[in-house]
C-alpha cells in the first residue's frame, strides 16, 4: 500500500509539472495554476513522508540541534 501511495504521489508530481509546462506554452492561466497546485501539494507530502521515514530510521538524532 505504501509503495502504491508513493508511486501515485510521484505520478501526480510529474503530471503536475508536465501539465504546467503544457499549460504555460498554451497560455492557459487556470491550467497552469491547477498544475502547480497539484505538483506543490504532492511534493510537500513526499517531503513529509521522507522526513518521517528518516525519524523512524534514526530516532536518536536530534534534528533541531544546531551545533
Amino acid at each position: 500500500m505504501r509503495t502504491f501511495a508513493l508511486a501515485l504521489l510521484w505520478s501526480v508530481l510529474a503530471v503536475g509539472l508536465v501539465g504546467f509546462a503544457v499549460a504555460l506554452s498554451e497560455l492557459h492561466v487556470h491550467g497552469s495554476v491547477a498544475s502547480l497546485i497539484a505538483a506543490s501539494v504532492s511534493g510537500l507530502i513526499l517531503l513529509r513522508i521522507r522526513s518521517h521515514a528518516q525519524e523512524l530510521a534514526h530516532p536518536d538524532v536530534d534534528r533541531l540541534r544546531t551545533s
